[in-house]
């Protein structure tokens, strides 16, 4: 699909690809939104942009910008659920003094939606200007990606005093390397933010555009500061369930020591007779009857068990 959003007054209209060669694009934003073929080489053939440039890069970690003579290109990235998976949305912007075009999924409407409501609809906004907006909303979005991190790291916190378990050990480092990969689209982003700010006169950025980036890039800036705490407080996470294992590895250890100590003394006392009637040559030891000792024997047997069962020893146990 692709909207026609005019600069100067904030109005769109949906068009097919055939109508655009009739079109005026000064002051245009051409937003494609899950483009086909023939609507990206319509959009190439009116702008003069390559398709290439145009096109979503099929690597799903490509941050980048390219600058040409007449026009700028951004490639951007917005994250899907850095709580879940690794994906990412990619986006790309390219624009020059007269007009703008972004290819984006239909799953990042909204943040469009709101680079939308920040022009103006009394003046012109510069389509470098309409690109800023963009990309700062998409910025700011990663604030949402980092509340869903703490507060998944928080319930992680709990489990972890709770009861330490496979399944909390296996999420905590699913979270880290997700994190890993969010940290890593923030420091190529703030990579680019960065060159942006430093590059030199251009007709398609202005100055006082490049001065808005400052802002962004310190949100990067802090943003990659947030992600790198909360992977280290997983890291500590980490090692209070391995202390919490530990932990329960001595007790265990203790228990069964007091254990083999039990069946120790039992078996002194049960044997006992018989060793010293075997040191005396005694053929026979006693009138007991064979009955008690029977149950006495039984007893030393089942008693342990019994308790080795009821403390839940005798059945592995997977969440140490």
């Amino acid at each position: 699909m692709i909207r026609l959003v005019n600069l100067g007054d904030s109005s769109e209209a949906t068009v097919q690809p055939q109508e655009l060669a009739a079109r005026n694009l000064q002051n245009l934003w051409l937003e494609l939104v899950d483009p086909t073929e023939e609507e990206l080489q319509a959009v190439s053939d009116a702008t003069q942009v390559p398709i290439n440039f145009l096109r979503t890069p099929l690597s799903h970690s490509l941050v980048n910008w390219r600058y040409e003579l007449s026009f700028t290109i951004i490639s951007f990235l917005v994250m899907q659920d850095v709580a879940s998976t690794k994906d990412v949305y990619p986006v790309v912007l390219a624009f020059s003094k007269d007009f703008l075009v972004t290819v984006a999924p239909s799953d990042i409407q909204p943040i469009v939606n709101l680079a939308k409501q920040r022009l103006s609809k009394s003046k012109l906004d510069p389509p470098s200007f309409v690109a800023y907006c963009i990309i700062d909303e998409i910025v700011a979005d990663n604030y949402l990606q980092i509340e869903k991190l703490e507060s998944l790291t928080s319930e992680i916190e709990e489990e972890i005093l709770e009861k330490t378990s496979q399944d909390t050990l296996k999420k905590i480092f699913s979270l880290k390397s997700n994190m890993v990969s969010f940290n890593k689209i923030l420091w190529y982003e703030r990579g680019l933010i960065f060159d942006l700010r430093k590059c030199g006169d251009t007709t398609c950025l202005t100055g006082k555009v490049r001065s808005l980036f400052d802002t962004t890039h310190e949100d990067l800036t802090r943003q990659i500061d947030i992600v790198e705490t909360y992977r280290e407080i997983l890291s500590d996470a980490i090692n209070v369930h391995l202390s919490a294992v530990s932990n329960k590895i001595n007790l265990s250890i203790q228990s069964l020591t007091v254990v083999i100590f039990y069946l120790t003394i039992v078996t002194t006392v049960t044997s006992f007779p018989n060793t010293v009637a075997t040191f005396f040559g005694i053929s026979q030891f006693g009138q007991t009857d064979v009955a008690i000792i029977a149950v006495a024997i039984l007893l030393s047997i089942v008693l342990p068990f019994v308790w080795l069962w009821r403390k839940n020893w005798l059945k592995y146990r997977n969440d140490l």
